[in-house]
Formats: structure tokens, C-alpha cells, sequence
């Protein structure tokens, strides 16, 4: 009768992790249509793992390119188009050809901007995470005492966009928003390439606003380049730009560490143990090997996260020590 109303009891609890996993942000990064390998993408991780290889065997656009692996304390950039690649600028001419070290493919400026006409609009149907979209930032209240004219943009595919408008919100006071479609190439856009602030996520996601020229951007050709016009004042020395940056250097989308079967396998021993009435000293074991298996993984996870915060300060420090002494 125990053994029975554990396995029932574990069933249960397996499926109410699962619904609150469901319900976090999360973006299947699917890469074949023969046994359908995915990896999830997802809000607050820690990334890391191993690097994967897209398949050749469901005429991927990008088969053969490594992914993945990348963890948050590489999820800056700069303000050059083209940067923040923890690995894969082999060259610095050009973003085409590039693995996708967060998962998430990069931008697209229109006019083959360092190479990226290969993601552009026609491959929006596979993008992970959706289509580029754009999102205004504007502070709500008064808490941060800002000129109107204080607006910032972030761009980026539509579900990463929204997972981090939650959070902006929440924490940052910022005014809630839908997305629009992000159009680079057309007359009427809000957004220049000479206005983004900030490059995350390998190129993938960026901040921008109107307030900021960055008179070399569509002139240079090298994505290592520093040679970037200054940050104004109004930006560079705001407590709400300040937020938003931090906000999406923490909870960001990034690939998650590769799955890990022993986790579905030991629940499935746990409950086949328990319902057939089979030792608890079974049920432990399982979890035994479970743990063996993991806990290794969430160590580096808590690693990474912790050496991300150091150097996130670390590099505010040095940027704004800079400026303030040429």
C-alpha cells in the first residue's frame, strides 16, 4: 500500500514541476524535423554546457553550424555590430557564416550589413524566437526623474523581447508595451543602426536609442572594432538606462545546458518502483544517480552566474572610469 501511494505521490509531483516549468519563458530551439532535436532557450539561465551541431539531415539553413554552450558572463557586447561572440568570430569582417553561441541567430540591418543578409525577413518562419521586433522603453513614474524625451528601444525576436518586457516592468517601472515589427530597412523606421547603445547575446538582441549617433557604425568593418562615437551624458550617467542594462544582462533568453535524460529516467524508476511495489531502497537509488548526475551541472551554473556578476561590475567600473578621464 506505501509503496503504491509513493509512486502516486511522485506522479503527481512530476506533473506540477512540469505545468510550472510550462508557464516560465522558454523558446524551443528546434534544428531537425527527422527525430526533431530541440534545445530550450530560457529566461534567467545560466547557459553553458557543451556545444551542439545542426544536423544536415532536414536541409536546415544553418546545418553544420555549432550552437550553444554560452554561458551569461559573455552576454556583453559593445556598441559594434558583430560583437559579443564568445566563440566563432574567426573572421571579423563579417557575422555570416558564424556558429550561434546562445542559440538565437543575429540581427539583421538590411544592405548586408558585416554580412547578415543570410538571417534576414525570408528565413522569419524558422527564427528562433520569432521575428525581429521592437519594443519602446519608457519610464512610468517618477522615480527616475528623466527628461520626456528619454527613450530607449530594445530589438530583438518577439519572445525574448516580451519575456524581458516582464521583467523590465516589474523592476524597472517601465511603461507596459506590445512589440511592432522591426523593419531596418524601411523609410519610416523609428530605429538606425547608428543609434544602438548596446549589443547582447552574440548580436542577437540589442538596446538603442534615438538619443545616441554613433557616427562609425555603418562605416565600420571590423566587429572587434572599439571606435565608437561617445555616449552622451543623459545616457551614460542614467539610474533608468542603468536598470534596463542590468535587467537584461541578468534575465536575458539564453540556451540552457543541454537536457539531462537522467532526470526523465529516475522519475520513470521512481514511479514503476513504487506503483509495483518494488524496496523503497530502489526509489533511492534512483535518486542516487539522479543527483550524481546533476549536481555537477548546477554547480557550474552557479559558478557562471556568480563570476557573471563580478565581471558586469567590474567592466561598469572600468567603462565609466574611462569617460570620466580620456
Amino acid at each position: 500500500m506505501i509503496p503504491s501511494t509513493l509512486g502516486l505521490l511522485s506522479l503527481f509531483l512530476y506533473t506540477q514541476i512540469q505545468q510550472a516549468c510550462a508557464n516560465s519563458g522558454q523558446i524551443f530551439v528546434t534544428t531537425s524535423l527527422v527525430n526533431f532535436d530541440a534545445r530550450i532557450v530560457e529566461v534567467w539561465s545560466g547557459g553553458g554546457g557543451e556545444r551542439w551541431m545542426i544536423t544536415n539531415d532536414s536541409n536546415h539553413p544553418f546545418s553544420g553550424r555549432e550552437f550553444g554552450a554560452a554561458d551569461r558572463s559573455t552576454l556583453k557586447g559593445t556598441q559594434t555590430f558583430g560583437s559579443g561572440y564568445p566563440y566563432g568570430d574567426v573572421d571579423n569582417t563579417t557575422i555570416a557564416g558564424r556558429p550561434f553561441p546562445y542559440g538565437l541567430w543575429p540581427l539583421y540591418w538590411g544592405n548586408n550589413t558585416m554580412g547578415s543578409d543570410e538571417y534576414g525577413p525570408v528565413l522569419d518562419g524558422v527564427r528562433p524566437g520569432g521575428q525581429l521586433v521592437t519594443i519602446p522603453l519608457k519610464a512610468q513614474g517618477q522615480e527616475y526623474n528623466i527628461p520626456e524625451d528619454e527613450i530607449y528601444y530594445i530589438i530583438g525576436d518577439r519572445d525574448s523581447a516580451l519575456f524581458l518586457m516582464i521583467s523590465l516592468f516589474k523592476v524597472c517601472d517601465v511603461a507596459p508595451a506590445w512589440p511592432s515589427k522591426f523593419e531596418p530597412t524601411s523609410p519610416n523606421s523609428t530605429l538606425r543602426i547608428e543609434n544602438v547603445i548596446q549589443y547582447y547575446r552574440a548580436s542577437s538582441f540589442a538596446l538603442a536609442s534615438p538619443l545616441y549617433n554613433n557616427s562609425y557604425a555603418r562605416t565600420n568593418r571590423n566587429t572587434e572594432s572599439m571606435e565608437n562615437s561617445p555616449i552622451p551624458d543623459v545616457i551614460r550617467l542614467s539610474k533608468f538606462h542603468q536598470c534596463i542594462d542590468d535587467k537584461i544582462v541578468d534575465a536575458l533568453a539564453i540556451m540552457n545546458w543541454p537536457p539531462n535524460p537522467a532526470w526523465d529516467r529516475a522519475i520513470t524508476y521512481i514511479i514503476a518502483f513504487s506503483l509495483s511495489g518494488l524496496p523503497i531502497l530502489g526509489v533511492l537509488y534512483c535518486l542516487g544517480l539522479w543527483w550524481r548526475n546533476t549536481v555537477r551541472g548546477y554547480r557550474q551554473t552557479r559558478q557562471n552566474e556568480k563570476e557573471q556578476r563580478v565581471a558586469t561590475l567590474a567592466a561598469r567600473e572600468e567603462t565609466i572610469g574611462y569617460e570620466h578621464y580620456p
